[in-house]
């Protein structure tokens, strides 16, 4: 019987790669894919953060003080001084027209209210529409001015008479030590790429696979009729040997050459990652069988990766926290392998998570493993002459 089992799997895998590697199309899904849009997105996402954002200064002060606050903004690095215009209305044209991202105005006093020990204002004008953008932007600008307002504060209470440690401390009473953990440079290439890596990895299985069984369909490979309980099992289980196999040498390539290459952060330990990914794999596959069923043509499948893409990204809590959704949203996202090996796989890649802290990932993604198996072996026991199909 063992013999007869192994005879069974090797069949299976050899004709599913055969499958893959004879379809350009699957092949392109499959093996190319996962690696092209890595490599775009690492490219994209390389920078980590935004620099050099374009800023105009509108100064109507005119003094040492201003020309000191301007020179500072010079420094960057997240931002870069466009040039310091005449008026507001030269500023908004500039932005309006999208060549710059903001607006710094210095009100006639600015100098005056300092020296008299008047609150000075600046006013910064800025694209709140570019979320990124804005929020560089702004932790650039408002650093600068609090940091001219401490010097200038130190330098009054230095020239009254106090020492220079009074004068610290008066000025900043509680010192702030910030330690960032996992993601020290706050980069969002850091952020988003092993949420990014996660999802292709499910939606180019689910398309390549829904490709290979259409094509099979079409071509009257599958033979129709009623299948055993076993051999449904058996070609789960050969499935499962090959895309481990490719899709383990995609992630080699992907965490080994691509994450050092742009320094995206990877703290976890191999062998808690590997294993992870196993069991993410072995959600994915069924999960990918099942809806194979139903794609009778080979372009159906790349419909579902129009609609789907954007909404699986959603409920992974790649744009937005899952804590943060609706009840209902936030249980809907435990349906899709892809939700849990997101959340998994940050924990132990970034966060240096084990295997045991992650475990309610694992059982759900081994509760999805079983439900979609059990489901495509009944749906696939039930099948006779292609009523799926029709």
């Amino acid at each position: 019987m063992i013999r007869t089992l192994y005879c069974k799997v090797r069949y299976h895998v050899i004709d599913e790669l055969r499958a893959i590697f004879s379809d350009s199309g699957a092949m392109l899904v499959i093996v190319l894919a996962p690696l092209i849009y890595t490599t775009i997105y690492s490219v994209a996402y390389g920078a980590e953060v935004v620099r050099d954002i374009p800023i105009a200064v509108v100064d109507e002060d005119m003094t040492p003080t201003s020309r000191l606050y301007i020179d500072n903004m010079r420094s960057g690095p997240a931002t870069r001084l466009y040039g310091e215009l005449q008026s507001m209305d030269e500023a908004k044209q500039l932005f309006y027209d999208g060549d710059i991202y903001g607006v710094v105005y210095i009100p006639r006093g600015f100098e005056r209210n300092i020296i008299s020990g008047i609150q000075a204002d600046v006013a910064l004008y800025l694209d709140g529409s570019h979320l990124l953008i804005y929020r560089q932007a702004f932790e650039q600008l408002a650093t600068d001015a609090l940091t001219q307002g401490a010097n200038i504060e130190v330098s009054r209470i230095i020239a009254g008479g106090g020492d220079e440690q009074f004068a610290v401390g008066v000025v900043e009473p509680v010192r702030l030590d910030t330690h960032r953990l996992y993601n020290k440079a706050i980069g969002y290439g850091s952020f988003v790429m092993p949420s990014i890596l996660v999802v292709i990895i499910q939606q180019t299985l689910i398309i390549g696979m829904a490709i290979i069984a259409a094509r099979r369909r079409m071509t009257r490979h599958d033979a129709n009729g009623d299948i055993g309980f076993m051999d449904a099992a058996v070609e789960i289980l050969s499935k499962l040997i090959v895309y481990m196999t490719i899709y383990g040498a995609i992630l080699i390539i992907a965490l080994g050459i691509l994450w050092p290459l742009f320094g995206f952060p990877f703290a976890g330990r191999i062998i808690d990652v590997a294993l992870f990914f196993m069991v993410y794999i072995c959600a994915i596959v069924p999960f990918s069988m099942l809806l194979s069923l139903f794609f009778k043509r080979r372009e159906a499948p790349f419909m579902l990766l129009l609609w789907t893409s954007v909404p699986l990204l959603l409920l992974a809590g790649l744009s937005y926290p899952r804590q943060a959704f609706p009840e209902w949203l936030y249980w809907l996202g435990h349906v899709f392998p892809s939700s849990s090996g997101v959340n998994g796989y940050v924990l132990i890649g970034t966060s240096k998570a084990s295997l045991s802290d992650v475990l309610p990932m694992i059982f759900n993604l081994v509760l999805l493993d079983l439900v979609y198996s059990s489901a495509y072996i009944v749906l696939k026991m039930r099948q006779k002459s292609g009523a799926l199909n029709d």
